[in-house]
């Protein structure tokens, strides 16, 4: 069985790898538009630096119960979560307000999950319940207000957001599985399996989100060229601009 470290260590590679041939392919765009598909191979960069870290034992902690907690992979979550919401925000056409809602839930999601194992019962539990409520409040949000917003996109905008939404609800449902499997929760997991498993759904997010992002050039294209406008469609199929909030609340019927 390969040791933990040996698993983070290999997860760091692979993540290089990722990194490096993201930036190959950003590389290859028009070179007015490079910029703007540089948080593809930042979200890998972040994650490799993650488990480089992890690798080293670096920003180790340990749990209520005894089992240890790498940091640095919340660290990178803390960076690179915002960073995928926001794309995926941008290609619907989400107004700032929801943008600004998505986000917070996710980063509340995130770090109350980290808090959660270094509290003893019942706060611990308490910490759980809190974390599953704004995964439930940020899934909500994109499948319902944001994506009736992507319905006023192009054909192109909706396709690809409709990816994005789909592959990110889906690993966060499957993170919040297996980290209530965990060892340092649960122990349904032992220290091998929980680690694979969690290397896997981290690989498979970013490489995954990114394919889908670099692809869609047709949709990209059009978030881009909206962006430089100023936030206006130019087409009058959406009024919404990305500067100021058009709306006093978050409303499904948005």
């Amino acid at each position: 069985m390969i040791p933990e470290l040996q698993l983070y260590r290999f997860a760091f590679y692979v993540q290089v790898a990722a990194t490096l041939g993201f930036l190959v392919w950003v590389s290859r765009m028009p070179t007015g538009k490079r910029r703007y598909y540089l948080s593809i191979p930042l979200i890998c960069g972040t994650l490799a630096l993650g488990y480089f870290g992890m690798s080293a034992e670096l920003l180790t902690a340990t749990a209520a119960n005894g089992q240890p907690i790498p940091m640095s992979r919340y660290i990178d979550y803390v960076i690179a979560t915002p960073v995928m919401i926001i794309i995926a925000g941008l290609v619907a056409g989400a107004s700032t307000r929801q943008q600004v809602a998505m986000v917070v839930f996710g980063l509340g999601w995130v770090g109350v999950t980290a808090v959660g194992y270094f509290l003893e019962s019942p706060l611990d539990s308490v910490a759980t319940l809190s974390a599953l409520v704004s995964l439930v409040v940020l899934i909500y949000l994109m499948v319902w207000p944001v994506t009736r917003r992507s319905g006023k996109q192009s054909g192109e905008r909706v396709l690809l957001y409709g990816k994005l939404r789909n592959l990110l609800l889906l690993l966060w449902v499957l993170y919040l599985v297996l980290g209530i499997a965990s060892r340092q929760n649960l122990g349904l997991l032992d220290a091998f399996s929980g680690v694979f498993l969690a290397v896997y759904l981290d690989v498979l997010t970013r490489v995954g989100f990114g394919v889908l992002v670099l692809r869609a050039t047709d949709a990209t294209e059009q978030v881009i060229e909206r962006i430089e406008s100023g936030g206006s469609s130019g087409d009058g199929s959406d009024g919404v601009t990305l500067e100021k909030p058009d709306d006093a609340a978050i409303d499904p019927a948005d």
